[in-house]
Parts: C-alpha cells; structure tokens; sequence
C-alpha cells in the first residue's frame, strides 16, 4: 500500500524546497528571501523568478551550515509552498507530513522542528528522515537493471547526497541509515559558487556580490575533469583552447539577460561584458575529489566512501559498493559519475564490482522515494500530534529504535 493521499511530502533543503503530494508532481521552490539591490523589494521563495536585477542581490535563507535556524523566514516559505499547492487553509489538520531532516541534526532544532509543525501548523502526524532513507524507497532494481539478482541487493544502498550545504556519504539498509557509516564533507553548492565568486573577481571582475550570477555561472560551464593534469596543460595554450568558453553577462539596465556564447559572438560583442572561462571551469569542481587543494584536512568523495565502508564486513560493503545511488546537485555536473567510479574502482578491492546510478533528476530524487515508502513503514514511524503532546520528543526515539530493529530482523 502507498501513502494516503492528504499525505504532504516536504524534502526541505536549504536551497530549494521539494513538495507535493503521492502521485502528483513534486513542486521546487527557492528556499531563500532576497532583497534587491536598493532595500525597496522583497522576493520570496519563487518570487524571485519576477526579478528584473540579479545584481547584488542580498540572500537570507532559513538555514545556516544545512541546519534550519531561522523559523520566521522558513514558515513565510512553508506557507507560500502550501499555497502554490493549493492549500488555501493556514491550518494542516486533516494533513500527515513525511518530513526530511539533514544527518546529525541536533536535538535543541529537531524540537523547534516539531513544534512547529504541529502547533504552528497542526498536522495530524509527522514522520521524520534522512533524505538517503528515502531515495532507498525508490524502484532501483530497474535502475541497476538486474531484476534477477536483485534479491542480493534490494536492502543495501549507499547514497552519495551532494547537495547546498555539504556532501553525505551514507549506507542504507532497509530504508534505515546506518549510522556508523554515515560521513560528512563540509563541502557542497555554496562553497564552489563562493570559490568560483573569488577565482572570477581575482582574475577578471568584480563578482563577489552577486552570488545568484555567479551560481548560474557555475551550472552552466563548469565540469569535472577526468584528467586534471592534462587538462591544466591544454588550458594555459593562448589560441584554439577547447576548454575555454565565454559567458555574456546580463545587462539589467536594457533587460538583456546573460548565457553561454560562441567565441565568434564573443569577439564580435560590442554592448555586453563578456566573461571568459577556462581552468576556472573544472578546478572549482575539483574541490568535491581533493578538499586539500584549499587547505580542507578532509578527504575527498571517493576516499570518503572506502572510510565509510570500513565499518562493515567485508561482504556488506561489497553489497553497497555494488548499489551506490547519486543524488543532490554537484552530482549533475557533467564528468562528475565518471570520475567518482573511476577513483572510487581504483581504492576498492579488485574483486568488488563498483556500480553508481545517477537518476534524471537527481535533486528531487528523495522526494520522489518519500512517495514509494510502504504504508506499513510510514504508520510505524510516524508519531501523531497527540502522541508528541503527552510524551514528547521520546515518542521519536523509541520509534526510530522500533523502525532500527525491524530492520535488522
């Protein structure tokens, strides 16, 4: 059986919020307040797309370091994301709510967290989990396309969650994060964006205030290099570079907007700045397979799999080795799948088959396995407002304990 249908799904990242309801189509909202350059506008969550002037946009968003710290902002947002779902009651009685929250999320905010949803919002019941938990519910046997021996696999899955705030290396088994093998790398979307912000304004202009453009930037030309050594040789030629690229940026003063150009319209743009890119296109990526480049005393994607794994028997990690699903937004950058097996196959054992499946949309991916999870797992986890109100957050412990048992059967 599927989850009821007045049940909400709310994968709350702290770049985009992803709702909806079973079946229906996942909704993708900024999670984000912007005001513009001169204080007299306000733009929220999907407003921004009425914006006429990205530059110097001043962002606020309700998390800080992946963590949700600013209620006031964040429940503005919830309230537009229920109204563009055609909620029109501020209230949610009547409505369950399957909630996503990050790995290692403190006790102090999973409290602010339930209280605000049924006391702000009065949900009937809440059922809380990690992102990964639920890109584990989605049909990846067709996926890995091995319906015959997937009997062997169907319970392992390792999730490589490279998202807005941080990338997480976290094995799931039976819709269950084990815990000892979850990794963190304090690196993900906003630290590129704001290292390509400083690349650009060092070496041509003057970007660091205007992160939104930078970002849009970032998305469309930049790349994961499958040799890096090779590619910085090719990038220092002066004439007929492959990898170098132009970028027309916007001229909000006219409305004309910016994008990728050939290096044809680029010497022949009279009215509009135009950016060029070479190394600054795969070494800012690079930092997601080599933190230490900058400083960073972690390891990168790769490395930081095989140290999670060392927390299983040799034969269970061979298991996850084998189901590796990537989700989040770093992983669509182009090369990126390529170079993480490659790395990864280099660190395994030999006898280990490595095997990754990047999904067509690898940011609503965790919103759309929220909607697979079977009714039996959801009425088990999930604690009523009732329930929260005579014992509060110890009904969330002991249900998860009972969810981290039946697992292990």
């Amino acid at each position: 059986m599927t989850l009821p249908s007045n049940t909400l799904i709310l994968d709350n990242g702290a770049y985009t919020i992803k709702a909806g309801f079973p079946n229906d189509e996942c909704l993708s909202i900024p999670n984000c307040l912007c005001r513009s350059k001169d204080g007299n506008r306000l733009f929220l969550g999907d407003e921004i797309s009425v914006c006429k002037d990205f530059s110097s946009l001043q962002f606020k968003r309700a998390h800080e370091k992946g963590y949700v710290t600013n209620w006031s902002t964040e429940i503005s947002l919830w309230d537009q994301t229920f109204q563009r779902l055609g909620i029109q009651d501020q209230k949610m009685n009547g409505h369950s709510l399957v909630l996503t929250e990050a790995p290692f999320t403190m006790p102090s905010i999973q409290m602010n967290t339930t209280q605000v949803v049924f006391e702000e919002f009065e949900f009937d019941s809440l059922f809380t989990g990690l992102p990964a938990e639920f890109v584990a519910w989605n049909d990846l046997r067709s996926a890995f396309k091995e319906p015959k021996e997937w009997g062997a696999y169907k319970d392992c899955v390792l999730v490589i969650d490279s998202g807005y705030s941080f990338t997480h290396i976290i094995p799931v088994m039976n819709g269950i994060a084990m815990e000892q093998g979850i990794r963190r790398i304090d690196l993900g979307g906003r630290f590129l964006t704001n290292y390509l912000k400083e690349i650009i304004s060092y070496r041509k202009f003057n970007m660091m205030k205007d992160f939104y453009l930078v970002n849009e930037i970032k998305e469309a030309t930049c790349f994961v290099s499958q040799n890096l050594k090779k590619d910085m040789e090719m990038g220092r030629r002066l004439r007929r570079n492959p990898l170098q690229m132009f970028y027309a940026l916007p001229d909000y003063s006219s409305g004309r907007m910016g994008g990728v150009i050939s290096s044809t319209s680029a010497a022949d743009a009279r009215e509009q700045q135009i950016l060029g890119l070479c190394t600054e296109r795969f070494v800012t990526p690079e930092l997601l397979f080599s933190p230490s480049d900058i400083g960073m005393h972690q390891s990168g994607i790769p490395e930081t799999v095989m140290q999670s794994l060392e927390q299983f028997p040799e034969d269970l990690a061979a298991l996850f080795l084998a189901n590796i699903v990537l989700v989040g937004g770093n992983v669509k950058l182009p090369g990126f799948r390529t170079r993480f097996e490659a790395e990864l196959r280099a660190l395994a054992p030999s006898t280990a088959q490595v095997r990754s499946y990047l999904p067509k949309d690898a940011i609503t991916f965790a919103w759309q396995g929220a909607g697979s999870m079977p009714m039996e797992f959801f009425q088990l986890g999930s604690v009523s407002r009732h329930e929260f109100a005579e014992h509060g957050m110890n009904v969330f412990r002991r249900k998860k304990m009972s969810l981290r048992l039946d697992a292990h059967k």
